[in-house]
């Protein structure tokens, strides 16, 4: 914490000190003083058109009130708006285009622009309010969080302090569309740190273009125009092949922001429409971004070509100007105004409210979620009142750059501080008592092949059971004669772990590693990311094994490979891994692959690559997705055995034997965030065998796997008894998130995978 502590003190101090150089040019006749470098030649023809920007709008600042509001109602969940994610991209438009066109006024009336103070007023502007939203965020945090949480929530606040809060979401894998995991209160901070990465880069690109290069009007346009583009290009390139990092990231954003800057400065060729087109070009983009905000869903390829159409609505919008007949009718009606001139302190209140009051309280009724943004609507009002504004117009801090800058230092610097008091305090994440470490009982196997040496001989206890139990009708219990007898034997130490009340301070992995306790394969690029559709050959055990062994599927079949890699280096098999994130195995399409252009191709590719490879056994498995596009609407069981029967039909010819493993028991929440809130209540976090298992869906594998000859296994009865599906078993944990398994659950589980690949092998 100390050495946090001190890097911040050192860069508020540098702030200072560089604002401070002595070759820079001051001036204290005012707080609109322009100081800076001064141009050779001003180019007020650069600048010619920048008049739209030079006066108070009261369109943009109703543009501001709709877009913040559809980000509230998106965030709320409220009135169907299912897009309103949009209206951050309204607000990289009216960005783009107000900083540019200050920036170019600066240049047409001076001949210079101040960087210095462009970043003190952007420093006055945006930091005061955001510093005391992330503070108080923290300070409520520990009140409304399970220690992992805040835990995670100071690492967040430690990149937003250091405007890096985007590339941190990165990162860590945040999906802000889709993800299924809790998000952080501070996730709304992605968009503040993009701009402010733009307000770093473009102000100085702009002075290097017009003072060093003395570039032209029109070549400054053509440069303007050729970033548009690569931008836009890279945006629609990753958002095929990475969305996370299209969404997240400055480069694959930076023509939205752009679209303004260029509305600056080529304004005067479209102020030219006469007026009335203006007016209807306005209307058709308010009704455009209104529209899209209901269209558009988390479930889109976000943002890519799709997010164009906010784009240019909102340019439509801005180009519309003060045009009498324009939307500006609607714009600056007076609630909207007065939202707009807030919204900058409801975009940071409303989101950290909801998400906190949420984890700690909820699931929240609608009722309980509007309350909540009237309170987040009330709190930006006081903080405009009493922080935002007074700053602002501070004609302490405006008197000099120097001032603005180290008072910005010293705001990130108290981030900081609170951030390191969280993470170096966390609250305990265990009761204090240790668990017994569990073993599964083993029992003399049934029918194996004499070439098939067990691994099973290693474990300790031993239990013979001669009868299996007779069939039934639930799919989730179709064990093979193999294995029956052994989930019988343990059914006591399941039967034991539901009883658990204390999360044991030998918990293996501990809550603290349990998200980075993930198979090998995430660690060497062997599971494929969305976008990535190009097969990856992966082996592993034995190269020159005389069994081949194929694991296909997506990551819950990657969360097998602990158990598979063990059972298979002990048997000297050869291993080859086909797995990717967010494909199923069944041919159907998801969320991240509507237009089949990514999983249903590496999936065709495998399919390939499995008939050239003709393995002894290939092991599928796979989460259920729900159903999207054509297929949204229709009995999900029935959607899966179709996809499921298109790939068994082509992959059933190429493999001596196909296994279809039925996917783990699925936990009823988060459970290390779970757990870190009930150390000593741990049957809170354990979900019924009723809401964990779905016989339908095993049924169906069960009847795809016998019309094709393969064999179906279920794994429920590995991790549930007739009634629980308990989440730490001994001093095992059995979950990583809401869905996936630990490695550690996986090895432990490795007896009963065994047993099931052999049954098939023999």
């Amino acid at each position: 914490m100390e050495t946090v502590i001190v890097g911040a003190a050192f860069v508020a101090v540098f702030a200072w000190w560089w604002v401070r150089k002595p070759d820079w040019n001051h001036n204290h006749e005012g707080a609109d003083t322009l100081r800076g470098t001064q141009l050779e030649v001003p180019p007020p023809a650069l600048v010619s058109h920048a008049a739209p920007g030079a006066s108070f709008r009261s369109d943009i600042e109703g543009l501001r009130a709709i877009a913040v509001l559809l980000v509230l109602l998106y965030h709320a969940d409220l009135l169907g708006v299912s897009g309103g994610f949009i209206g951050v991209d309204v607000f990289f438009v009216l960005s783009g285009f107000l900083i540019t066109s200050l920036l170019l006024r600066e240049l047409a009336t001076t001949g210079t622009v101040s960087l210095s103070n462009f970043w003190a007023r952007r420093a006055r502007r945006l930091l005061p309010a955001s510093g005391l939203v992330l503070v108080a965020t923290l300070l409520f945090s520990r009140i409304a969080l399970d220690g992992l949480s805040q835990a995670e929530l100071a690492r967040d606040a430690f990149a937003a302090c250091a405007f890096v809060a985007n590339i941190r979401f990165y990162a860590v894998g945040t999906d802000y569309l889709t993800s299924q995991l809790p998000p952080s209160p501070l996730l709304h901070f992605w968009s503040l740190a993009v701009e402010e990465q733009f307000y770093f880069v473009w102000p100085g690109l702009l002075m290097l273009l017009v003072r060093r290069m003395r570039i032209s009007r029109r070549g400054l346009a053509i440069v303007l125009g050729a970033m548009w583009a690569v931008s836009f290009a890279v945006c629609v390139w990753f958002t095929a092949h990475d969305q996370p990092w299209a969404f997240f990231m400055l480069p694959a954003r930076t023509w939205e922001l752009l679209t303004g800057a260029g509305l600056a400065f080529v304004g005067g060729a479209l102020v030219r429409l006469p007026k009335h087109q203006r007016a209807l070009l306005g209307w058709i983009g308010l009704i455009v971004v209104i529209v899209s905000a209901v269209a558009f869903d988390g479930s889109m390829r976000f943002p890519g070509w799709t997010a164009a159409i906010p784009v240019l609505a909102t340019a439509a919008i801005i180009n519309a100007g003060g045009v009498a007949a324009g939307p500006v009718r609607v714009l600056r009606a007076t609630p909207l105004q007065w939202v707009g001139a807030r919204s900058y302190a409801i975009y940071l209140w409303h989101f950290p409210i909801l998400i906190l009051v949420d984890r700690k309280w909820g699931p929240l009724s609608a009722p309980a979620r509007v309350g909540l943004l009237v309170l987040a609507v009330l709190l930006a009002a006081v903080s405009y009142q009493l922080i935002e504004n007074p700053v602002r117009h501070s004609r302490s801090l405006a008197a000099s750059p120097a001032r603005s800058l180290v008072m910005g230092g010293w705001v990130a610097l108290i981030g900081v501080a609170c951030a390191a008091l969280v993470l170096h305090n966390p609250p305990r994440l265990d009761a204090g008592v240790e668990a017994v470490v569990p073993t599964i009982a083993t029992v003399a196997p049934t029918t194996v092949a004499p070439s098939l040496p067990s691994v099973l001989d290693s474990t300790t206890t031993s239990t013979t059971t001669t009868a299996a139990p007779a069939p039934v009708a639930d799919a989730s219990h179709d064990n093979p004669p193999a294995l029956a007898p052994l989930i019988a034997a343990n059914e006591a130490t399941l039967a034991s772990a539901a009883q658990t009340t204390k999360v044991p301070s030998n918990l293996s992995p501990s809550l603290r590693s349990a998200r980075s306790d993930l198979p090998p394969i995430y660690d060497n690029g062997c599971i494929l990311d969305v976008g990535v559709n190009t097969p990856k050959d992966c082996l592993y055990g034995d190269p020159g094994g005389s069994i081949t062994v194929v694991l296909f599927g997506d990551s819950h079949a990657a969360q097998w490979m602990p158990a598979l890699n063990k059972v298979g280096a002990a048997n000297g098999w050869r291993i080859i891994v086909h797995v990717k994130k967010a494909c199923p195995t069944a041919d159907i399409p998801t969320d991240k692959d509507r237009s089949r252009t990514d999983c249903a191709v590496w999936r065709d590719a495998v399919l390939q690559r499995i008939g050239q490879l003709q393995p002894d056994l290939v092991i599928m498995s796979a989460y259920r997705y729900k159903q999207v596009g054509a297929a949204a609407g229709r009995d999900p069981d029935a959607v899966w055995q179709e996809g499921l029967d298109l790939t068994m039909s082509t992959l059933r010819p190429s493999a001596k034997h196909v296994l279809l493993l039925g996917d783990s028991a699925t936990p009823i929440s988060d459970v290390p965030s779970c757990l870190a809130s009930n150390v000593s209540n741990v049957q809170q976090c354990m979900n019924s065998r009723e809401g964990a298992v779905r016989p339908g869906r095993l049924a169906v594998e069960r009847d795809i796997a016998a019309k094709y000859d393969a064999d179906f296994i279920p794994t429920s009865d590995w991790m549930c008894t007739d009634a629980y599906c308990p989440p730490v078993v001994g001093n095992v944990l059995m979950y990583r998130d809401n869905s996936h398994i630990t490695a550690t659950a996986s090895a432990f589980l490795s007896p009963y995978f065994d047993a099931a690949v052999r049954s098939v092998l023999s």
